[in-house]
């Protein structure tokens, strides 16, 4: 397998994006602020932040503390947008890792502006929140959220007065991407699951690619999923070396500096690596050191992520 160098980026792409990045964060959340939180602005904001991490990047070295905190907040304002355009009268919360701010609608105007998620906006926000490890923040309850987002685009946004169509391919690997978060068992704080990702068991797996096969028009993405729900690492390596290897030829002339970060391709291959349990052997520009988590990150999870009220029930039984 060849070596898959990234791609160039302008030089007018790459123009004032080494700015103080908390500076930026501030000034838009400060618009938030005095304008309101919509689905629009929040997927604006976190398109500007994925230029600006992609920027930070270099091939063969892993992103560093800044990178993963501009990451995070991209997949803040990405999960936020699918949350405030599916259920917009409802409680909502966005926290900025970057800056340590929080805001929620007790004190923030939260609006749809018009706008309702479609299978693709929730496999946007599934992606940066693998790549960026903001899962893994489970007090976030993200991934039974993004479970829950996904069976109200299915029936259409019932929560909101918009509606949105969706790929019949895009779908199908939502739904096959399900099963990759770990569900909650009921209702209440203590039945959030401490361990955000896990392996979908084989009939899973089994159902998610009969979806997948039935279905046309799969992107080539959704082929490197439908490749890692066999469960067989050559296969999956071989494919995500063509994968990255042909990605460069998709992005046109002018390539904004986001697409350094293939986010898709790098969410498959991080749960190939973090549920299937692979040491993947492909060298690539794209996949960054420490980038796609590692073999034990469900365990660890499992280990250090002690619900606090945990604890509290210790001290109660002693």
């Amino acid at each position: 397998m060849g070596d898959a160098m990234r791609h160039g980026i302008g030089a007018a792409r790459l123009a004032g994006l080494d700015r103080d990045i908390g500076d930026w964060t501030r000034s838009w959340q400060y618009g938030l602020e005095d304008e309101g939180v919509t689905p629009e602005e929040l997927r604006r904001m976190a398109g500007g932040l994925l230029d600006r991490a992609a920027a930070r990047t270099v091939p063969g070295t892993a992103p560093d503390a800044e990178v993963l905190a501009i990451l995070e907040t991209a997949a803040e304002c990405a999960v936020e947008a699918l949350s405030t355009g599916i259920a917009p009268d409802g409680d909502q919360e966005i926290h900025f890792p970057l800056t340590g701010r929080v805001l929620g609608s007790e004190d923030t105007r939260f609006s749809s502006g018009g706008w309702a998620p479609a299978a693709r906006d929730w496999l946007d926000a599934f992606a940066i929140a693998v790549v960026s490890g903001r899962i893994r923040a489970w007090l976030r309850v993200i991934g039974p959220r993004l479970r829950d987002y996904a069976r109200l685009i299915h029936e259409g946004n019932p929560y909101s007065r918009h509606t949105a169509g969706s790929r019949p391919a895009d779908l199908a690997a939502m739904d096959a991407l399900c099963p990759y978060l770990s569900p909650m068992d009921g209702h209440l704080p203590k039945h959030w699951p401490t361990v955000p990702l896990r392996k979908p068991d084989p009939a899973e797996r089994a159902g998610a690619a009969r979806a997948l096969d039935a279905t046309g028009g799969l992107t080539p993405d959704q082929r490197l999923l439908r490749v890692l729900l066999d469960d067989d690492q050559p296969a999956f390596e071989d494919a995500l070396a063509a994968r990255l290897a042909s990605y460069p030829d998709e992005l046109g002339d002018d390539p904004a500096p986001r697409t350094l970060l293939p986010l898709d391709t790098l969410a498959l291959a991080a749960l190939a690596v973090q549920t299937h349990r692979w040491d993947l052997a492909v060298p690539s520009g794209y996949l960054l050191p420490g980038l796609l988590g590692s073999t034990d990150a469900m365990r660890r999870a499992a280990e250090e992520n002690i619900p606090p009220w945990a604890d509290a029930a210790s001290r109660d039984d002693g």
